[in-house]
C-alpha cells in the first residue's frame, strides 16, 4: 500500500477533494501535532473514527528542524531575487508581498518549526511569532509545509499529496511531487468522476462513509488494477478505456486455459466452480481439480494466477458498478 502524507493544512478544506478520496484512496495521513488534534472538524473526526481512510501524524522535532533549515535557505532565494522568483508563487514582487503584514494570514503551529525559523522570519519582517507559533504569508507557509511534508514522507517511505493547486508552479519547479503518483491519483479521480451519477458535492458524508465501508475490499482491488496500469497511464490510456476493459473479466482466464491445451468444453464442473469462486483455490484442491483436465504443475500455477487475477478484476468491476449506483 502506498503511504501518502497530506499537506499543507491540518485537514483538507476542499470538501470535494476529500469526498473523492473516500472513494479511491486507500489511506493518507495529515500533519497534526498531538496538542492540536482538538482543532479538526467533526466531519474529519468521523472519517478518523469510522473509516480507515485518514490518520493524524504528529511531526517529530528533528523533522521540523530539517524543514526549517531548508525553508530558510529557500526563502532567502526568494528575498534575494523577488522579481525573478515571484511568479513561482503568482506574485510580481514576492518580497513586497511577504513584508506586507496584511498578508500574514496563515498560522504555523510551534510544534512544526525550529526556533531559528521563527527568528529568521521576524528578522526579515516576513512573519511574527504569536502564542500559537508563527503567523506567515500563505506562500511562505506553503513553502515551509512542503519541506515538512517531504521530510516526513522521506522517513516514512511515502509520497506527499495536496489539494492545493494555487502553487502548482512552485511545486513543479521544486520537483516535490512524484509525477507517477500525481498522474495516478488524477486518473483515479477521473474514473470516479465519469461513473458517479450525481454531482459528488450533493452526496453527504454519511452516505460516502457507508459506501466506503461496504466496498473496502473492492477499493483495494481497484487500486491494485490501477497499479498494474501505471505505465499505460503515462502512455495515454484513458479513464473510459479503463472502465471498458472490465466488460469481460474472464477473458484472461479463458486465454490461459486455451493456451494450456484444454478446450473450453473439457472444463469440469469443479473447475467452473473455481472460476466463480477463486478463494476456494487451495493448493491441494487446485492440484486435484486442474489435474482432472490434464494440466501439470506448471499449468496449475498459470491457471491459479489467472484465477486470482480474475478475482481482483471481478472485485474491481463490482466496485465500478457500485460507484455508478452511488447517490
Amino acid at each position: 500500500m502506498k503511504k501518502f502524507i497530506y499537506y499543507p493544512n491540518l485537514e483538507p478544506p476542499n470538501t470535494e477533494w476529500l469526498k473523492f478520496s473516500i472513494l479511491y484512496l486507500e489511506k493518507f495521513e495529515s500533519i497534526v501535532p498531538y496538542g492540536r488534534q482538538n482543532l479538526i472538524s467533526d466531519e474529519y473526526r468521523r472519517l478518523l473514527n469510522e473509516t480507515d481512510l485518514v490518520e493524524m501524524y504528529s511531526p517529530e522535532f528533528q523533522q521540523g528542524e530539517r524543514a526549517s533549515i531548508k525553508s530558510i535557505e529557500e526563502a532567502q532565494k526568494f528575498l534575494q531575487n523577488p522579481y525573478g522568483r515571484g511568479p513561482l508563487m503568482n506574485r510580481i514582487n514576492i518580497e513586497r508581498s511577504w513584508r506586507n503584514e496584511r498578508n500574514w494570514t496563515y498560522q504555523i503551529f510551534s510544534e512544526k518549526f525550529s526556533y531559528q525559523f521563527g527568528e529568521f522570519c521576524e528578522r526579515e519582517r516576513i512573519g511574527r511569532r504569536n502564542g500559537e507559533g508563527l503567523i506567515l504569508p500563505k506562500e511562505l507557509a506553503f513553502l515551509f509545509m512542503t519541506h515538512l511534508a517531504q521530510e516526513i514522507s522521506y522517513e516514512r517511505n511515502g509520497s506527499i499529496i495536496t489539494d492545493n493547486v494555487e502553487f502548482d508552479n512552485y511545486s513543479n519547479f521544486s520537483k516535490v511531487y512524484n509525477p507517477g503518483i500525481r498522474n495516478r491519483n488524477k486518473f483515479m479521480k477521473g474514473i470516479i468522476n465519469l461513473l458517479v451519477p450525481a454531482n459528488i458535492s450533493e452526496i453527504g458524508f454519511d452516505r460516502l462513509i457507508e459506501f466506503r465501508n461496504q466496498n473496502r475490499d473492492r477499493i483495494t482491488a481497484f487500486n491494485n488494477q490501477i497499479n498494474l496500469l501505471e505505465e499505460s497511464i503515462g502512455n495515454g490510456v484513458s479513464e473510459r478505456q479503463f472502465i471498458n476493459s472490465f466488460n469481460d473479466i474472464y477473458s484472461e482466464l479463458t486465454r490461459e486455459i486455451v493456451l494450456m491445451g484444454t478446450g473450453l468444453a473439457s472444463i469440469s464442473l469443479a473447475t467452473y466452480m473455481l472460476i466463480n469462486n477463486p478463494q476456494a483455490l487451495s493448493a491441494e484442491y487446485a492440484k486435484e481439480t486442474l489435474g482432472a483436465v490434464g494440466l501439470g504443475l506448471g499449468g496449475t500455477y498459470a491457471i491459479k494466477k489467472a484465477l486470482f487475477d480474475t478475482r481482483e478484476k471481478r472485485l474491481c468491476k463490482k466496485y465500478l458498478t457500485n460507484v455508478e449506483r452511488l447517490k
